[in-house]
């Protein structure tokens, strides 16, 4: 075989280029090619081709010029210059190709130039391809070109908070260089600078509503910077004008830190450097503030101790131009925090205390200070006898027990520390003087075992304890008497019952043996020692399983050996021990051929899978019979039943179920059922649940129900966009991994008549000819219907009696020829209109204007005239009559002209519509009367001409004489204005004569107007309408009545124009509706012309606009009513314009007329497809092709036309990648089309396309738009977990402790991520076994219970890994662990938990026990443990003693549930004798709780607060009540009540009427037990006074005190409960709320408690030395509003009658009993004495009282008063008396606390060294000179 160089055949040769393999070409022929994606470098050589062809991917380019193909930047190709020797072809295209921007290929890069102008900013994406040979690469960039003709000026504003809305910012136009800029609007992509800012449109920024910064910032924030653009139009062009940046700041700020905080304490957002934030601060010593760019912090710790309460200091915030500044007040409160150690005042306490004291007896107090304010102090006490002894939160040590002799030592060390909740004191110690006595006891300490095999009869012999020289032998514990019987003399013990080994009380006992001495009468017995008993096991038990019947479940086709759930490591009992309690199993029954049973571990058993695969379709079930069966030779049986449930698997596809596919829906059902698809699975569960959906087709209009299959449209269907409809559906199962089978339906959408007819245009305009015949069609209107069949049939009508409609042709006819005359213009409206059910129709308004002919000849306003005038009045241009002609037509036809048919040369006719008859000049003047006649011809100008004539008749008569009579002119000119009358003149016509001539006047042709017969004046009594004849011509003549001279005159009155008439447009609003394309500014709309009557500027029009909405986009020329664009205007934004146009006249108070236009704009290609987001999606990577991921939708705000969008089917990543994803063209459902895998690739970032004009196939100038889908890919839980290196030995002691490790070595691993729990490992022990335990997290294993119970010397344990994914089933590995159980020493171990069970206040009975029992194992078994039983002191465990010897356990003392709770623990110590190992073991006490305690209110009054808005059925609050009982069931009720508020029987308070006439309301509301079961008669019951005070809402004052400073005192050692009585302490709130009460600060150890609702305060603790003199307390009062409010004050409580006590020897302790003695006799005597005193007093006041008549006071009365109101001070001594029971109650009750015998009171033992025994009674310090007498007070 030959070699083949690159693009050689290699048909039969090898092709050795490098990188190269051999194909075949699209022409058939076999040539040496690279292998993909390589690129050929040399003929011999193919290398890894590039990924890229610039390794930019993001352009931004910047550009100021417009001029065309200005080149704006370069893509650089550098990726390509790696390969010089490869010739790369290259081109690029951009998306959206606009014809914006042109790509000019050049020499390693590509050229962009810019050939159209831009706004602002305009982004694209090219897309660059390079090709070479066979190899291509191909990449996306964006390119950014931004543009600017100006540069936007910057404002800063400083805004505080509390700005209201609508308040004025700044002003955009106050911006000098922007001239001619309009439409102002907000720009900002941040929704919040959006929302607190707006942009009028003329310019003004104003508040978008009303400032608080903790709206939109965080609490600790103090200034916060938005910055916003501003833009505008100019030149239809839109630019940013200005850029607004805005501070929003607090007036001021407060806070509170933590002492010690070191770290931020407020915040400032600054997103520009306009502005700058100092500090302006003077802080104590050593505290630093420190300033980043968001943040001002606090960097060294602050010490409240220190005095340091809170620091203040300022910001200033400054513009960085220094041009505006301003400050803020900021306050930070330091809030104490615990960080000082409490102190404890001694380092050494030494306390003496009697023998015999009682329990609960006080032994001595440990005092302690803290220096902080907060914290609560409590004491640590350690020592052997801690258990013993208790000390309280304020230091008070006292024992919890009975101090009896033989208990204790006469020295008692313990250890001492205080702890506050975060630190502790140092350590001090405490020695504890006990004076006390012993004895000697005596025990031989013999052990004696005995032996007995169970359920031997009563009287079987078990032991001899015979001692020689001892008699009298017995059990020193009953217990013993009810086993076993002991012969007294013989000491041979036998048994007294049959024992049960499988009984712990009978198994092994060990009793203590006493016996009495032959020799000695001695009142006590001698311990002989133990008698240890050991009872021997038979086979009486047979194997036991816990349950009759077990569940377990395998998944169907599990492999051999799989074990089965809930069967694994089943414990089965058997009581016996050894052979007789080992047992065997076998499995029966059918089905046991898929099963074997496996015995695990001592009497388990495990249940797995043989070799045979189970079908759950075929056996979902298997019932099995196991028997356990122990001893063979003698054996004992028992069953049980195995139900196991064989789980499925998806292993079965749905199926739809067969039938119809084809349907059929009308359109605009809306909602409604097409069918119900059915598909069934035969698998089970989420396996066999099969769901539904619409895969494709569907185009968001129908719906499948998931659940049922019922397909159904979900919107209105128009079937006038599409009438078929081929749905694809899915059914799919929820097992995993998912199966689906699809099923194609065809749905048919049926017309219904739900298109109306729709004319073409939306008004029609036509004209017709005067008269013309009404068999030609003057129009065709058009009308089409988008509905098919019937319902598309269109008939036309019209309901005008003028003209007819043909309803099939549209054509309009005149019903009779039109007369222009009677109407210029007809509308009529056309009505289209179809036969659907309902019919449904269209109107439009149809405009036929008719047009004149000239049919109306000229008219005079008389058939003849005849005039006469007089050869004086025969004058050149003298009037002789007049004439008045009209004619109805219009224009050219309606003028006219006049001609004479004779006597031209005598007149002739002056004017064209009103023509005077006047004497021409040269005409002869007739010699004698003579008569004229000739006809005057009037000639209309129309063609044909129409003429009219008239005869005229002149006589003209000769008068003889002078002329005396004449007027100056022949023409007199007067004016009136219209609409007047003139009763009083408004001119005269004078004509000249000698005043010796007596002149009458009179009018031809005068109509409405009169003249004075005398003086010529004029008149006119009717109003002129000048419209109507806007001139009148008269002729008056002037006569010498005496000489009959006389003269003529024309008089021409004008009426002058009043605005007596509005503008009237020509055309109606119907007419006004237009259209324009979008973005054609200044373009000509149309125009709109009105007319008015009116003369000169009364009817001179100006047009404007009054409104137009939504925007002002249009402008009219206000003389010409043209209307034009003068704004942007975007169909998208508006696709309706509503003009309100107004036409005025010019008059000074002008008359306007309104009319309407609709300006309707149409569409043009300008918007890209958009998607409205970026898509996130997530799929699994199990998912099978074509399963739906998710939707991308795109909108074009385009029309349908333009903007109906398609989608790109396939996708790709940016680097050119194909995405394993796939579009659909029309849904947009995004689709797998690749395999995924969730370990290779989690994510891919996917371009997805959408084209507009989508069924246009050859339109240019479609337009694109892209998105990025990001897909993720989630993990699917594929991998199981895997052991590394199993399987697993391990060894442990039999001693190990609990929670001892066993090991750590077991770790599983997978392979799966970790996010959703797949590859998240927990581990658990498969086995079943109470020995040991796993941790989940690490798979440690440890010890869970003591190992000595364990029979085996190895367990084997299974551990299952199982991971945990959230929805995926789960994966799981087993392996085995074995254990081998090590022994060394025996550790005592308790076979079974003990629980002691009594009832509240039961006395203690020591017949009532618990027998606990310990035990240990060694190599030879198992046997009861020979130890010592003691109990470890806890709380209330001083209540419960245990037997040392036997381990019974009995109650001491009566339980009070109240104070211990229903259950607690005791804790008993098992410690072995031989070894010294011990465990505990907790014993439950539950306390049976005895309803013996009554319901109680703390507070005489209950106060609530409700608002009078409160509606009907509102929770006020609940009356409450204290009960230490738990079963305590208290019943509410109120002796007075209202109306508006009702009590319910459990104390809630319930508004049950309107409160708004309330101001308060108070109740007395009783409280008693419903069930109760104490010694207080039933009825008992308390009653608390309720107030409700009901207030409107609003709280506007702080509580107050009526004093700034209180001052209370109180005695030395007052009690606890004692109330500090203060004068008129109280506080008050002036809104009416209430208030609750707290002290702040200065409360010493909490010695004080303070009411929260009285204010009453009260020791918390009794009183010492150790409280200060002087304690200053700071009150509080909170009031209880909303928004509550609090005031303080200041209580100065002093400490009077201040002594210190004395402290007592221990050593004293004979004499001080010896002196007791003495004071006892002493008492005796001075008890006798005063009762005879007593009798001889009342025997001397009996007596006196008869001889006097006024009393008197005793004298020693006020003495014993006194002596009774001081507090008694008893001394040590004094308590040797608590041997005498009547002075010892005496004592109590005098005391007032239940202190206890041979101890002082707490209040008075001070700390002091160890004393010095005084030599004799007498040298004891006492406060008197003699103790008697102080005894005798003290009686």
């Amino acid at each position: 075989m030959t070699d083949a160089d690159l693009d050689e055949d290699c048909s039969n040769a090898r092709c050795v280029a490098v990188n190269s393999t051999c194909v075949t070409t699209s022409a058939g022929s076999r040539r040496c090619a690279c292998v993909n994606k390589n690129v050929q470098i040399s003929p011999r050589e193919c290398s890894m081709g590039p990924r890229f062809l610039s390794s930019n991917k993001t352009y931004v380019f910047h550009t100021n010029m417009f001029g065309a193909s200005t080149i704006v930047g370069s893509i650089l190709l550098d990726e390509l210059s790696k390969f010089p020797t490869v010739r790369f072809s290259t081109e690029a295209s951009v998306y959206p190709d606009e014809g914006i921007l042109d790509l000019r290929r050049s020499s390693g890069k590509i050229d962009v130039a810019l050939v159209k102008e831009i706004r602002d900013a305009q982004t694209f994406v090219v897309v660059l391809r390079a090709t070479a040979g066979d190899f291509t690469v191909q990449q996306l960039v964006t390119v950014r070109i931004t543009s600017s003709s100006f540069t936007p000026e910057d404002v800063t504003v400083m805004l505080v908070e509390g700005t209201r809305k609508g308040t004025l910012i700044a002003d955009v136009r106050t911006i000098g260089s922007l001239g001619g800029y309009s439409n102002y609007d907000i720009e900002t992509t941040d929704d919040t600078a959006r929302a607190l800012l707006l942009v009028t449109a003329s310019g003004q920024v104003l508040c978008g509503q009303d400032i608080f910064l903790s709206d939109f910032a965080n609490d600790d924030t103090v200034a916060k910077e938005y910055v916003v653009s501003v833009a505008a139009t100019k030149g239809g062009q839109r630019a940013t004008v200005a850029t607004y940046y805005i501070l929003f700041f607090k007036g001021s700020f407060k806070t509170t830190i933590d002492e010690n905080w070191i770290g931020d304490i407020l915040s400032y957002s600054l997103t520009s450097t306009k502005f700058q934030v100092d500090i302006n601060a003077t802080l104590p010593d050593r505290l630093l503030l420190t300033k980043d760019l968001t943040t001002i912090g606090l960097r060294n710790a602050i010490d409240y101790e220190a005095g340091i309460g809170n620091i203040q200091f300022k910001l200033d915030l400054v513009t960085t131009d220094s041009a505006m500044s301003t400050t803020v007040d900021v306050r930070i409160n330091i809030e104490d925090q615990n960080d000082e150690p409490p102190e404890l005042e001694e380092k050494q306490y030494e306390f003496t205390v009697f023998a015999g004291s009682e329990t609960n007896s006080v032994v001595g107090v440990v005092d302690v200070t803290d220096r902080d304010t907060v914290g609560q102090t409590s004491f640590q006490l350690e020592g052997a006898y801690k258990d013993d002894f208790t000390i309280n939160d304020d230091g008070i040590l006292t024992s919890k027990v009975y101090l009896t002799r033989g208990r204790f030592p006469s020295t008692i060390p313990f250890r001492v520390k205080a702890y506050d909740g975060v630190s502790y004191s140092d350590e001090a110690s405490i020695t504890v003087y006990l004076i006390s006595y012993t004895s000697n006891a005596i025990n031989l300490n013999r052990t004696f075992l005995g032996s007995v095999s169970e359920n031997s009869p009563p009287g079987t012999n078990v032991a001899d304890v015979a001692v020689s020289n001892y008699t009298g032998y017995k059990f020193a514990n009953p217990r013993a008497n009810s086993l076993f019987t002991v012969n007294s003399t013989s000491g041979t013990v036998t048994t007294a019952v049959g024992l049960d080994r499988e009984d712990n009380d009978h198994a092994y006992t060990d009793f203590t043996i006493l016996a009495y001495m032959d020799s000695n009468d001695q009142c006590s017995p001698v311990t002989i020692g133990q008698l240890i008993t050991n009872v021997t096991d038979v086979n009486d038990n047979a194997p036991t399983f816990s349950r009759p019947f077990y569940t377990g479940s395998v998944k169907e086709d599990s492999n051999p050996g799989t074990l089965v759930d809930g069967l694994v490591d089943v414990v089965v009992t058997d009581d016996d021990i050894g052979e007789n309690g080992a047992v065997n199993f076998a499995l029966k029954g059918t089905g046991s051929n898929y099963f074997a049973v496996e015995k695990s571990n001592h009497n388990q058993f495990t249940i797995k899978t043989s070799g045979t695969l189970i079908d759950r379709e075929v056996t979902p079930y298997v019932v099995l019979t196991l028997t356990g069966t122990d001893n063979p030779s003698n054996p004992q049986e028992g069953t049980t039943t195995l139900n196991i449930t064989v789980m499925d698997i998806n292993d079965n596809r749905p199926q739809f179920n067969p039938g119809k596919t084809v349907f059929s829906v009308e359109e605009n059902a809306g909602r409604t059922s097409i069918t119900t698809l059915t598909a069934t699975d035969k698998d089970e569960g989420r396996n066999g649940q099969v769901s539904y959906s619409l895969v494709e087709g569907g185009f968001g209009l129908f719906a499948v129900d998931e659940s049922t299959g019922a397909v159904s449209t979900i919107k209105e269907i128009d079937r006038e966009n599409r009438d078929v409809f081929n749905l694809s559906i899915e059914a799919r199962d929820q097992g995993s991994p998912s199966f689906a089978s699809v099923l194609t339906i065809t749905v048919n959408i049926s017309d219904v008549n739900d298109e109306k007819p729709t004319f073409s245009q939306s008004f029609y305009k036509g004209n017709y000819v005067e008269n013309a015949p009404c068999t030609t069609s003057i129009l065709t209107v058009a009308a089409t219907d988008l509905d098919e069949g019937s319902n598309a049939n269109i008939r036309f009508s019209t309901t005008n009696s003028n003209f007819t409609v043909d309803p099939t042709s549209g054509a309009i006819r005149c019903a009779n020829p039109l007369d222009y005359e009677a109407m210029q213009q007809h509308l009529i409206e056309i009505k289209a209109e179809n036969p659907g059910a309902p019919s449904m129709n269209d109107t439009v308004t149809v405009e036929i204007n008719v047009e004149d002919v000239n049919d109306n000849s000229p008219r005079f306003d008389k058939t003849s005239y005849q005039s006469e005038i007089t050869t004086w009045e025969w004058s050149t241009n003298n009037p002789v009559d007049v004439f008045e002609v009209t004619d109805d037509d219009s224009g050219t036809n309606g003028q006219f002209t006049f001609s004479m048919s004779g006597e031209t040369d005598k007149f002739f006719i002056d004017g064209e519509t009103v023509g005077v008859l006047r004497i021409k000049a040269g005409a002869t003047q007739p010699g004698a009367s003579t008569t004229y006649k000739f006809d005057v011809t009037a000639t209309d100008k129309g063609s044909p001409p129409r003429r009219v004539s008239v005869p005229v008749t002149v006589q003209v008569k000769k008068i003889e004489g002078n002329r005396m009579v004449h007027f100056r002119e022949n023409d007199i000119f007067f004016s009136i204005l219209e609409n007047q009358e003139y009763t009083t003149p408004f001119g005269t016509a004078k004509a000249l004569h000698d005043v010796t001539v007596s002149v009458t006047y009179s009018l031809i042709h005068g109509g409405d107007f009169r003249i004075d017969q005398t003086s010529g004046e004029l008149t006119c009594s009717t109003p002129q309408d000048r419209e109507t004849a806007p001139s009148h011509t008269m002729i008056v003549r002037a006569i010498d009545l005496a000489t009959n001279a006389s003269d003529l005159a024309v008089i021409k009155v004008t009426v002058e124009d009043e605005n007596d008439n509005s503008p009237r447009f020509l055309t109606i609003p119907a007419q006004h509706v237009f259209s324009v394309q979008e973005n054609s500014v200044n373009m000509f709309v149309a125009r709109i012309m009105a007319e008015d009557n009116d003369a000169g500027e009364n009817g001179t029009i100006t047009y404007s606009m009054e409104s137009q909405t939504p925007r002002t986009h249009f402008s009219i020329n206000p003389e010409t009513g043209r209307i034009t664009v003068s704004g942007d205007v975007d169909r998208e934004a508006f696709d309706e314009y509503n003009l309100i146009i107004k036409a005025a006249d010019n008059a000074d108070v002008p008359r306007t007329a309104i009319t309407q236009a609709i300006i309707l704009i149409l569409d043009i290609n300008d918007n890209p497809p958009t998607f409205q987001t970026l898509y996130e999606v997530s799929v699994k990577e199990n998912s099978a092709l074509s399963t739906s991921v998710g939707t991308v939708s795109a909108t074009d705000r385009d029309t349908p036309h333009y903007g109906a969008v398609t989608y790109v089917g396939n996708t790709a990543m940016e680097n050119g990648n194909v995405c394993p994803f796939s579009v659909s063209v029309e849904t947009g459902v995004v689709k797998v089309s690749g395999d995924l895998d969730y370990e290779t690739t989690s994510t891919y970032e996917c371009i997805v396309t959408a084209v507009d004009t989508w069924r246009c196939n050859d339109c240019t100038g479609r337009l694109t738009g892209s998105t990025t889908l990001s897909v993720t890919i989630l993990d699917f839980n594929d991998n199981p977990p895997v052991f590394q290196g199993a399987p697993y030995r391990a060894n442990i002691s039999r001693a190990a402790g609990i929670d001892s490790l066993v090991t750590d070595t077991i770790t599983a691993t997978d392979r799966d991520g970790v996010k959703h729990g797949n590859g998240v490992v927990k581990y658990h022990i498969f086995s079943s076994t109470d020995y040991f335990k796993i941790d989940r997290d690490t798979g440690n294993i440890s010890v869970a219970t003591a190992l000595d119970a364990v029979d085996e010397d190895e367990v084997t344990l299974r551990i299952k890994a199982t991971d945990l994914p959230q929805t995926d089933p789960a994966l799981e590995a087993i392996t085995e662990v074995t254990i081998s159980i090590i022994t060394d020493k025996p550790r005592p171990f308790f076979k079974k938990e003990y629980t002691f069970n009594l009832k509240e206040n039961e006395r203690p009975d020591d017949d009532k026990r618990v027998a606990i029992t310990a035990y240990v194992r060694t190599e030879s078994g198992e046997f009861a443990c020979n130890c010592t039983y003691e109990i470890l002191v806890s709380d209330y465990s001083g209540k419960f003693y245990v037997d040392s010897m036997t381990g019974e356990l009995r109650q001491r003392d009566e339980i009070d549930r109240e104070e211990t709770g229903s259950r607690f623990y005791v804790t008993v110590k098992a410690t072995d004798g031989v070894t010294g190992l011990y465990r505990t073991k907790q014993v439950e006490i539950i306390v049976a709780d005895v309803n013996d305690n009554f319901p109680y209110f703390k507070h005489a009054q209950q106060n609530f607060t409700v608002r009078q808005s409160a509606p009907v059925g509102y929770v006020i609050g609940r009356v409450t009540s204290l009960d230490a009982d738990e079963l305590s069931r208290p019943i509410y009720t109120a002796f007075t009540a209202d109306e508006a508020i009702e009590v319910l029987g459990d104390g809630k308070l319930v508004v049950r009427a309107s409160l708004l006439n309330y101001t308060d309301v108070h109740m007395v509301v009783n409280v008693k037990e419903d069930r109760f079961e104490g010694t207080i008669d039933v009825s008992a019951s308390t009653n608390t006074n309720v107030y409700i005070n009901i207030r409107p809402d609003y709280n506007q004052h702080a509580p107050t005190f009526g004093k700034d400073t209180y001052e209370a005192s109180l005695m030395f050692l007052s009690r606890k409960g004692t109330e500090v009585q203060i004068d008129d302490f109280s506080a008050t709130d002036a809104d009416g709320d209430s208030v609750t009460y707290a002290i702040q600060r200065g409360n010493f150890r909490d010695t004080f408690t303070i009411d929260s609702e009285t204010g009453k305060i009260s020791l918390q603790y009794t009183l010492d030395d150790t409280v200060p003199l002087v304690v200053e307390l700071v009150v509080t009062a909170t009031d209880s509003s909303s928004y509550p409010m609090t005031g303080s004050c200041t209580v100065t409580i002093s400490l009077r009658d201040f002594t210190a006590t004395a402290c007592i020897a221990e050593n004293a302790y004979s004499e001080l009993q010896l002196r007791a003695q003495q004071r006892l006799i002493f008492l005796g005597l001075f008890i006798a004495m005063a009762v005879l005193l007593a009798v001889i007093s009342l025997i001397a006041i009996f007596a006196i009282y008869k001889w006097r008549t006024t009393s008197h006071t005793t004298p020693g009365k006020d003495k014993v008063e006194t002596a009774q109101e001081m507090d008694p001070i008893p001394m040590e001594y004094d308590l040797l008396a608590a041997n005498r029971p009547e002075l010892r109650r005496s004592y109590y009750r005098r005391l007032g606390r239940n202190s206890s015998p041979g101890v002082p009171d707490q209040g008075y033992l001070t700390p002091v060294s160890r004393p010095t025994p005084p030599t004799h009674p007498d040298e004891l310090s006492l406060p008197y000179d003699d103790a008697d007498a102080y005894i005798e007070v003290q009686a």
